[in-house]
């Protein structure tokens, strides 16, 4: 089975507020989403194989989560501005997480349980923080 999941949540400039959920189950699913704006929420949850998640978010104090349970997903996000949270959790085999951040203040979470899994992050500006736990 394969299902196609395209979420777009383009605010004009100075919007916020936003919230994007996204469930997927089964194999080969694919979601994207982008936000514009302050306090963007964005909830990804993928469960099976071989699924991926491309995010981005611009603005301040926005949130993304992508939580990826089976093996081969894979996750990419990018979040420009300040203050931004992302949260990458991958259990069971073969994911890859890719997370980039421009800006100030931002963090960014990784974690992945299981084997062959691969981590990237990528943070430009001042005040950043990462974790990556791997077990």
């Amino acid at each position: 089975m394969t299902a196609l999941s395209l979420s777009f949540g383009l605010n004009p400039a100075h919007a916020g507020d936003s919230f994007v959920s996204i469930e997927q189950y089964g194999g080969g699913n694919e979601s994207g989403s982008s936000q514009h704006g302050h306090r963007d929420r964005l909830t990804v949850y993928q469960n099976g194989y071989g699924n991926s998640s491309i995010n981005s978010q611009e603005g301040a104090y926005n949130k993304g989560v992508i939580g990826q349970d089976g093996f081969d997903h894979f996750a990419d996000t990018y979040q420009r501005g300040r203050h931004n949270i992302v949260g990458i959790a991958q259990f069971g085999a073969g994911h890859t997480a890719i997370t980039t951040q421009d800006g100030h203040g931002n963090a960014i979470g990784v974690i992945q349980g299981g084997h062959g899994n691969s981590a990237n992050v990528t943070q430009v500006g001042k005040g950043n923080v990462s974790v990556i736990v791997q077990d």
